[in-house]
């Protein structure tokens, strides 16, 4: 029943976008479409009148849900219950209807897969009637690239597009609880997979690999870009194979590969076999499926010379060569009777061995058939390497997001280091002023106190000079008076007190001199105290100054701290290695050391035990030399 949704769900599709000029799909299809659609489904089954069954559908649009429970309930009934020759034989003829009524408009898509034809009436001609251009008697054309790129288009034969579409319909995906996923997509790689096995059928060189499709993010993964419908199915097919081959030999591959995957056939291949009637070794055709080994005479599949039945009990047996006999040979064990074949090579041996077993081992364990259980293995390795590409991906970009936070966060940094640089260049710029300002006072007050230096300077010389000037006036007068005294001792001791009166007004004069000179020494210290003062401003200057350099050195250090840690996360894993070597180092030296030591414990052990002798065999002479000096006594 699988088979027929598929089936109807093209021609159900078909009648829905027909009138788009692309493939827009709204879902719904108007029931005077499908009343034509059942008449001819009613035609194959034999049921009169079989549109009459929308009369009681009140709905001028159905969905393909309703348009399949409409059908189940009244002409499908129980056709899924048994299967028959009768029953496979109406699934085929309603499998060639719906194809029938798809072909033109899938060709008509091909040819313009991007919509540049309306699929309506062009020059009177209907849809698919063989008169557009590039519909052919033998097929399609398939431009094999874009179409600004003149290559010669790959030729499909209407045969080959029915076949890829029996091929589609089999690789559409599915939900995880094995139903179909409508609308029908295959996905992108076994479209590839197809192309390289028609190639290899063929003898045609292996398509490329296009990395788009292995290495995709996790947001094309979530939007479901590696499906593809029947068109774009085709389209990457006929891209892949390219324009190198004649229609006649892809024709041959694809039909390869339709017996292969809808008859579920393993592998062909010619071999030989040794007759069990007529003991002799003759080249067959053989082509083995999931229950059993046909052989033919040649590779035209005419003449059936005969099969072999698999089951469960069935096994392989290798043969080494011998001389002068057939090589590559291996026999195939059944119940009831023992084949011996020979391969045409070592490789071909070895393929068909393991392809026997890996039928033999499937037998009898599952209702599906090789291929579909070999596309559900390959469904399930991609959906497992996209989650991990996706995976990775997203790992990329949270890295990338942590590399563009940590740059956002040191341009900040250098941003906010700049205009730290700035207003350091501002500050000195205004302490430069200020010390020009201070110096240029200091200047000015320097040479006010050099002028008042040299004025108290003056007045103390003055000073001096004025005192020397008495002190040799009163010297020389008591020079004169000393003098005179001799002549005038008599006239001296009269004036005596006169004189004594005179010299003690002068010593008061010189005291008062000597008050003044020490007067103007303290006016020279309190000066000295004032250049001090000024000397220990100049000091504070110099520590301001010494204070703004070190903020300096403090935004240079915090440069430096950044890239120091940048250093040491760079450097760690090396000093973790060096740790890890110096204490194997260490523990290497403390076994050495433990050694050593343990030697020299022997050693002391040894030394001592010989110093115990040794004293013992002192004890015993001194004890002899106690008993012989007893004796002498006695």
């Amino acid at each position: 029943m699988e088979e027929m949704k598929k089936t109807l769900w093209h021609a159900f599709d078909v009648l829905d976008t027909t009138s788009q000029l692309v493939k827009t799909r709204t879902a719904q299809v108007q029931k005077t479409k499908l009343k034509v659609l059942t008449n001819n489904l009613g035609h194959e089954l034999g049921v009169e009148k079989a549109e009459t069954i929308w009369e009681k559908v009140p709905e001028d649009s159905i969905d393909f849900e309703h348009f399949m429970t409409v059908l189940n309930k009244n002409l499908l009934v129980g056709f899924d219950r048994v299967v028959d020759p009768k029953t496979i034989t109406l699934l085929s003829k309603i499998e060639f209807l719906c194809w029938v009524l798809c072909e033109n408009v899938y060709k008509q898509r091909i040819r313009c897969p991007n919509g540049v034809h309306s699929p309506s009436k062009e020059n009177g001609d209907e849809i698919g009637s063989g008169k557009e251009n590039g519909n052919t008697e033998e097929g399609v054309y398939v431009v094999a690239g874009s179409l600004e790129e003149m290559i010669t288009p790959t030729v499909f034969s209407n045969d080959d597009l029915f076949k890829l579409w029996k091929i589609f319909n089999f690789l559409v995906e599915r939900a995880a609880d094995g139903s179909l996923l409508l609308p029908l997509r295959a996905d992108v790689e076994e479209a590839e997979r197809i192309a390289a096995e028609i190639c290899q059928a063929v003898g045609l060189p292996p398509p490329k690999v296009n990395p788009n499709t292995q290495r995709r993010g996790s947001v094309d993964i979530l939007q479901q870009s590696f499906l593809l419908d029947f068109t774009d199915f085709v389209s990457v097919i006929a891209r892949k194979i390219g324009n190198n081959a004649e229609p006649n030999v892809i024709s041959h591959g694809i039909e390869e590969n339709y017996n292969k995957i809808l008859y579920d056939i393993v592998r062909k291949g010619n071999m030989v076999k040794f007759g069990n009637k007529v003991t002799a070794w003759k080249e067959r055709w053989f082509v083995l499926t999931a229950t059993e080994l046909k052989y033919y005479s040649n590779s035209e599949e005419k003449d059936l010379r005969g099969s072999i039945s698999l089951c469960a009990e069935c096994f392989t047996q290798s043969f080494p060569d011998k001389p002068g006999g057939k090589h590559h040979r291996f026999k195939l064990h059944t119940p009831g009777k023992q084949y011996e074949l020979s391969a045409p090579d070592l490789k071909a041996k070895n393929e068909w061995m393991s392809d026997l077993k890996t039928v033999v081992i499937s037998i009898g364990k599952t209702k599906d058939s090789l291929q579909l259980l070999a596309f559900k293995e390959r469904k399930k390795e991609r959906e497992e390497r996209r989650r991990r590409t996706a995976e990775e991906e997203l790992n990329r970009c949270a890295e990338r997001e942590k590399l563009l936070e940590r740059e956002r966060q040191l341009e900040e940094e250098r941003k906010q280091r700049l205009l730290a640089q700035e207003e350091i260049k501002e500050r000195e710029r205004l302490l430069e002023l200020e010390r020009r300002k201070r110096a240029e006072e200091e200047e000015r007050r320097r040479q006010e106190t050099k002028e008042l230096l040299e004025k108290k300077a003056k007045e103390i010389e003055d000073e001096k000079r004025r005192c020397a000037e008495t002190e040799m006036r009163l010297q020389a007068e008591r020079e004169a008076f000393i003098k005179s005294s001799t002549e005038a001792l008599e006239a001296e001791r009269e004036q005596r007190a006169l004189v004594e009166a005179r010299l003690r007004e002068e010593e008061a004069e010189l005291e008062e001199e000597r008050r003044r000179l020490r007067e103007l020494e303290e006016a020279k210290a309190s000066l000295e105290a004032l250049v001090e003062e000024e000397r220990a401003l100049k000091r504070d200057e110099e520590i301001v100054r010494n204070l703004q350099a070190k903020i300096l050195e403090e935004e240079y250090a915090k440069r430096e701290e950044l890239e120091r840690l940048q250093a040491e996360q760079n450097k760690k894993l090396l000093r973790e290695q060096l740790s890890r070597q110096e204490l194997e180092a260490a523990h290497q030296q403390k076994e050495e050391a433990l050694r050593l030591a343990r030697e020299q414990l022997e050693a002391l052990t040894r030394d001592r035990e010989l110093a115990d002798q040794q004293l013992k065999e002192a004890n015993e002479k001194l004890r002899q030399l106690e008993m012989e000096r007893t004796l002498q006594k006695s």
